[in-house]
């Protein structure tokens, strides 16, 4: 429960709809309950599929949007999980309290199932970015779950090792999906990058299935679910993002930026998202983002910088492989080998963050040492040269994962230390969703930072040449095009790209300063001891 004064403290408990689905753990004599084991099992099987499919993308989303011709519009490969993935995830947190955690955790293992099968099947783009959209509904809940699940079973002050595991595990995902993804592409093709992901889904399916278990004994009605759901706030989330997407993907890509669509989406994207914090204030269900998680100088503070930590982290995250394959000419199989060093990075920070969390506590500082790491490492990478020397490659690239490792972890523990046990579903489920929204824009914003600058400079880059319009539009829509041109010509374009990735990680490095100074002004009043 905030720690904001008494008497709000008072109105919350009077206010509260949801109620916790099991008592916190006992702190003393805790013993791990039975099944537990298996239980973990399950959830990491889950936790890994989360990070092994953001790292796959990434070392291969270039490649898969080439193959479609639809290189300038390769974001909405990631925006479109991320949206859905973004505007659901809070919603396990809710569902899970009406249903139990048992169905909550088949919903979100069997929808991502379906979906990455659906994208190993896809045969046009639009089919493809639907199903990434479908896959993003269930994992949305892959994380969450396991928080939530964890939360039931492990007391407060020994839950930082444990979390830290789990973070471990989504590290060792994305280390695997950014060592085998470009390789996968280059040999049995890029659709297995999906298909493979089902099997695992499928072992902790049955895992799931064996040892969570569904404490609920009352089965509710429509009219309680729409009590405690906030499928209008939701919806309105889902609907003002993507035309945010929309209007961000044309402007100064496919048309200028006074044009009147993207003018419009973007004016019609603040309106909803308007309208959404209006819904939130006054529903009478269970809001997607309480705003009384949002009020207080902490709330404030944390959040803020959580939002800035997302999209920085996934604006380094889109650019790094496109740097890879276009500026230095590596293969997918390279680029994603490539990817493994900052993917350790980021387990082996979640690591640190855990043992500094569960001897010492010192969540804020934690905070503020990870948002310090990522400015760092943005900066070192928006340094390097079109020709650099090659040990910055592997040195520069490490810094900024492991500030996300150390600042992920920290910012959900802290907000957790804010509030009761009562609203530990609700709270983590709000972090994941502010984080994911930074993640959301971070694609989007770098992508048409990019896009924008090569529609600038290679008109320029490329004067005179033959069939200059037709090389440009086959450059943007096909990043293997390059591949193709005439060494001279193609120096030049691989130039432009670079400039256009520069700003983006330039942009990135601006974000996550801000994420510093958000960091600054929390307190640790109130905090919960994780000690």
């Amino acid at each position: 429960m905030s720690t904001s004064s008494h008497d709000e403290r008072d109105e919350v408990v009077e206010a509260r709809e949801d109620q916790p689905l099991l008592k916190a753990p006992e702190e003393e004599n805790w013993t791990p309950p039975s099944g537990f084991f298996w239980i973990e099992l399950a959830i990491f099987a889950n936790v890994f599929l989360y990070g092994f499919d953001g790292t796959i993308t990434a070392a291969t989303y270039a490649v898969i949007s080439s193959e479609f011709n639809a290189a300038n519009t390769a974001s909405w490969l990631t925006t479109a999980y991320l949206v859905t993935s973004t505007a659901f995830q809070p919603l396990y947190g809710r569902f899970s309290d009406i249903f139990g955690r048992r169905i909550c955790f088949f919903v979100s293992t069997i929808t991502f199932a379906i979906g990455c099968l659906g994208c190993g099947l896809a045969r046009n783009v639009v089919l493809l970015n639907c199903m990434r959209g479908l896959t993003g509904f269930g994992g949305g809940g892959l994380m969450t779950m396991a928080t939530i699940v964890n939360s039931d079973m492990i007391p407060f002050r020994k839950r930082g090792m444990y979390q830290a595991l789990q973070n471990g595990m989504f590290g060792f995902g994305a280390i695997c999906g950014a060592s085998f993804g470009g390789s996968i592409a280059d040999t049995i093709g890029w659709r297995w990058c999906f298909l493979l992901q089902v099997p695992i889904s499928a072992i902790a399916l049955l895992l799931g299935w064996l040892v969570i278990e569904n404490p609920i004994e009352h089965k509710p009605t429509w009219k309680e679910i729409k009590e405690k759901v906030d499928f209008s706030g939701a919806l309105l989330l889902v609907f003002a993002i993507s035309i945010q997407l929309v209007g961000l993907s044309l402007g100064g890509n496919e048309l200028p930026w006074n044009n009147g669509w993207v003018i419009g989406s973007l004016v019609a994207s603040v309106v909803l998202l308007g309208l959404f914090i209006w819904v939130e204030a006054r529903t009478t269900a269970i809001p997607v983002i309480p705003l009384r998680m949002l009020c207080g100088r902490n709330p404030t503070a944390i959040q803020a910088s959580n939002v800035c930590a997302g999209l920085a982290a996934y604006a380094y995250l889109f650019m790094l492989p496109l740097f890879f394959q276009v500026v230095l000419k590596d293969s997918p199989t390279k680029a994603g080998a490539r990817l493994a060093i900052p993917s350790l990075a980021t387990p082996l920070g979640g690591l640190i963050a855990g043992v500094v969390m569960s001897k010492w506590g010192h969540l804020i500082r934690l905070v503020q040492i990870g948002a310090v790491l990522m400015v760092f490492g943005n900066a070192l990478v928006t340094s390097l040269a079109f020709y650099d020397s090659k040990w910055k490659y592997i040195v520069y690239i490490f810094p900024a994962n492991l500030g996300q490792g150390i600042i992920y972890p920290a910012t959900l523990f802290t907000t957790l230390a804010s509030f009761d046990h009562a609203d530990h579903a609700v709270s983590a489920s709000t972090v994941y969703l502010i984080r994911s929204l930074g993640s959301v824009w971070g694609v989007a914003i770098t992508a048409a930072i990019t896009q924008n600058t090569l529609a600038a400079r290679l008109p320029r880059a490329l004067e005179g040449i033959p069939n200059k319009e037709q090389i440009i539009d086959d450059i943007r829509h096909s990043v293997t095009a390059l591949t193709q041109l005439p060494p001279d010509i193609q120096l030049k374009a691989r130039m432009a790209y670079y400039y256009g990735i520069r700003y983006s990680f330039a942009a990135s490095t601006v974000i996550a300063g801000l994420a510093v100074v958000a960091a600054v002004f929390p307190h640790n009043r109130g905090l919960r001891s994780t000690k």
